[in-house]
């Protein structure tokens, strides 16, 4: 517990150095610019570094790879369908009818692996868990970067045209290919971890010219991400200060992500860990514990219509994983 509360106490004073700085209007308009920086510069340098850099990992177990796949949409799942019946009769007027569901969802299972998961797994079980930990987040952005906005277009699109999505290539056209493209092929993080796994896994090796700077631009990732972090609390908390977001699904988002997801994840490992080994396990279990992201605000601000509920969400996961985080080193990393 002392060694994870060692690493993430200094990363929640510069969410809170974040926090603060928010307070100056010069900072807050510059919240857009440094997210830009981050995710296209600083995290994707930081997380092809890390993979690597990172000692070599002696075997890829199957199993680690299918239960975040797994384990993580079937809870997603479950809370859909639950915070549909908790909010069945708080849906604003003219809303769709899981324009409460979905966010509660999507907060409860999309963590910020890039922000939190990566550097926490790094700093408690070591180098060598970068690599793992970059795997696990492109199977994480995989599911959610493209899962999520293709599952609510489709929704929003049936909706709007009366259940009728016209012929497969206008499918392709109007949904699936403007996400693939904005999600996989025009995504940083995604292009950095793709050259991290062909270094990693082939003979091929990047000049020290191209290498050194990018380390250099890397060292930048957590800091200012964290610090990007605690400036998003502003907006979000604009966001619940507004009013129009129920207790419940709060409560609910917030326990899922924070107990729910890592103890099942925990579960799963169980009967595979003698396969899956401590480095996959502590990597799978310590992402699944990390906070709800700050993309899930933005996601639920152009699919859903309002942010409002992942912003409460957000603020919530993000305060109580300073003592969560430490419990679930304690009781679950074995």
């Amino acid at each position: 517990m002392l060694e994870m509360l060692s690493v993430i106490a200094p990363m929640f004073l510069v969410i809170v150095v974040g926090f603060a700085s928010g307070f100056v209007r010069r900072f807050r308009q510059a919240g857009p610019h440094l997210n830009a920086f981050v995710f296209y510069f600083a995290l994707p340098t930081f997380v092809y570094t890390a993979m690597v850099t990172a000692p070599p990992v002696p075997e890829y177990p199957v199993m680690a790879m299918l239960i975040p796949v797994i384990v993580t949409p079937v809870l997603s799942v479950i809370i859909y369908v639950l915070a549909q019946w908790m909010t069945r009769s708080q849906v604003p007027a003219g809303a769709a009818p899981d324009a409460m569901a979905a966010p509660t969802s999507l907060s409860a299972t999309f963590g910020n692996v890039g922000y939190f998961g990566i550097p926490i797994s790094i700093g408690v079980l070591g180098p060598e868990a970068g690599l793992v930990a970059g795997i696990v987040h492109t199977l994480h952005n995989i599911l959610y970067m493209n899962g999520y906005p293709l599952v609510r277009t489709t929704v929003n699109t049936l909706r709007a045209s009366d259940g009728e999505l016209g012929s497969l290539g206008e499918l392709w056209r109007r949904v699936v290919w403007p996400i693939l493209k904005r999600a996989v092929l025009l995504n940083p993080v995604m292009l950095f971890i793709a050259l991290a796994l062909i270094i990693v896994f082939t003979p091929l090796q990047m000049p020290s010219l191209f290498d050194e700077p990018v380390a250099m631009l890397g060292e930048t990732a957590v800091p200012l991400a964290l610090f990007c972090v605690g400036l998003a609390l502003h907006p979000a908390l604009e966001g619940v200060r507004s009013g129009g977001v129920p207790k419940a699904p709060i409560a609910v988002a917030t326990l899922v992500k924070l107990i729910a997801l890592p103890a099942a994840t925990w579960l799963a490992i169980l009967p595979f860990y003698d396969s899956i080994g401590p480095i996959w396990a502590g990597v799978l279990i310590i992402i699944a514990a990390t906070p709800s992201s700050t993309t899930v605000f933005l996601f639920s601000e152009e699919y859903d219509g309002d942010g409002r509920l992942a912003a409460a969400i957000l603020v919530a996961s993000t305060a109580l994983s300073l003592i969560t985080l430490p419990l679930i080193a304690e009781f679950m990393l074995i």
